[in-house]
């Protein structure tokens, strides 16, 4: 196989990769575009970044500096499916949304949310006790 051929084969690969649900394609993260300035991102577009897989949450062109740890209102980052339950807590690395009456760790405290935020949040979960989680 030419250097051309793998090439557009992996065009392919990516374009579809695109169509796997967030679980399938953390799986096969590796199938999926390396994040890159001056490129054109729709919603929904799944791109790996810092050994991590993001998905776009708004329309844009990237520009350096908008890689997609430093912009949460454009990515969010996929993680591994938890239950939300005190056994199976979701691990919070900010940028997320919390629903009320799930179970969020982080640094080795487990939180329960007392109240959904409509909207991801970038705090610690320690600087939200008492608007949006209690430690348990």
């Amino acid at each position: 196989m030419t250097k051309l051929e793998a090439k557009r084969l992996r065009a392919i690969i990516e374009q579809a990769a695109q169509g796997l649900d967030d679980q399938t394609a953390l799986e096969a993260k590796c199938l999926h575009p390396v994040w890159a300035a001056g490129a054109a991102y729709a919603v929904g577009h799944k791109v790996q970044y810092g050994g991590r897989l993001w998905k776009v949450l708004q329309a844009h062109t990237s520009q350096d500096g908008w890689e997609p740890e430093n912009v949460p209102a454009l990515f969010t980052e996929i993680t591994e499916s938890h239950a939300g339950t005190l056994a199976d807590p979701i691990p919070y690395d900010s940028n997320m949304e919390l629903t009320e009456g799930l179970y969020y760790s982080q640094d080795g405290v487990v939180y329960r949310c007392t109240r959904s935020t409509g909207q991801p949040v970038y705090n610690a979960l320690a600087d939200l006790v008492g608007i949006y989680v209690e430690a348990v």
